[in-house]
């Protein structure tokens, strides 16, 4: 076990200068943003569960002036109003062909591939490796994913997972020592 987080720590720092160049941020919505199960109300209306330290994360990062898009193969009604709450702009639900979107965002965005960090829990995630710099995921993500990517988080999806993410991204920034000595003053996290 010492071993597994002592090895991820130093993936971390492995990528440290790699996570200086990222400019877009993508992230799964299902087991990243939330903890992956489903609820629904008695007339059939799906209830996901979201983290507010994971939304103060995500406000720390676009203070940091980083572009933020959701790309979920899940269903929207939910998802869109996160993405309000968080004045998430660029949010796509029921994406089949993860890959071919996170192309079209890194042209729509004008970045080069090692600029653009996604955040995936499962298999439908893979697809994107090739298209990203850097492919991170939660701690309980699928073990096989996890064989793939750069670096795993050691918070769970919907625990957390983003608030760290955030955290080590902007790690020495004056954004984020401003945020720690002063407070963080936006709203709706």
């Amino acid at each position: 076990m010492f071993l597994n987080i002592l090895f991820e720590e130093i993936k971390w720092i492995f990528i440290r200068k790699r996570l200086g160049k990222i400019k877009l941020l993508i992230f799964d919505v299902d087991g990243v943003l939330t903890d992956g199960y489903l609820f629904y109300d008695y007339q059939g209306n799906q209830i996901k569960r979201f983290s507010v330290k994971d939304g103060l994360g995500i406000r720390y990062l676009q203070k940091a002036g980083l572009n933020i898009c959701i790309v979920s193969g899940g269903k929207e009604d939910v998802i869109k109003n996160r993405a309000k709450d968080l004045n998430i702009k660029h949010i796509y639900c029921c994406v089949k062909n993860k890959k071919e979107k996170v192309e079209i965002l890194r042209d729509e965005f004008k970045v080069k591939k090692e600029n653009i960090l996604y955040v995936g829990d499962d298999l439908n995630d893979l697809t994107v490796r090739k298209a990203v710099g850097l492919l991170i995921a939660p701690n309980d993500a699928s073990k096989k994913l996890k064989k793939f990517c750069n670096a795993i988080l050691k918070n769970n999806g919907g625990y957390g997972a983003v608030r760290e993410l955030s955290e080590r991204l902007l790690r020495g920034t004056k954004i984020l020592r401003s945020i720690e000595k002063e407070g963080f003053t936006e709203l709706n996290s």
